[in-house]
């Protein structure tokens, strides 16, 4: 369960990154449409959620909040660092 929590706050983070105008011209070289945008900020909250489920189901309530601020501070590292290192 707590590989599946990291997995989701990877997505999470990375469609909410992707969510974004800056890192979409960045990565992509372009702005997605607004349509899109609200999908996939939509799509990260959701992941985020699942990740937060995915944690207490495995570990309890109180275990599974601390796995789960490890796995979004993990995630959002990861994300930072690749949409930094695919923008330049």
């Amino acid at each position: 369960m707590i590989l599946l929590c990291l997995l989701a706050a990877l997505a999470g983070f990375a469609a909410l990154s992707m969510g974004m105008s800056r890192h979409q011209r960045d990565v992509l070289g372009k702005a997605l449409p607004r349509k899109t945008t609200r999908g996939l900020k939509v799509a990260g909250w959701v992941s985020l959620a699942c990740a937060w489920a995915f944690a207490t189901a495995g570990e309890g309530a109180a275990m599974g909040a601390v796995y789960w601020l490890g796995a979004l501070t993990f995630a959002a590292l990861v994300v930072a660092f690749s949409v930094t290192r695919l923008s330049r």
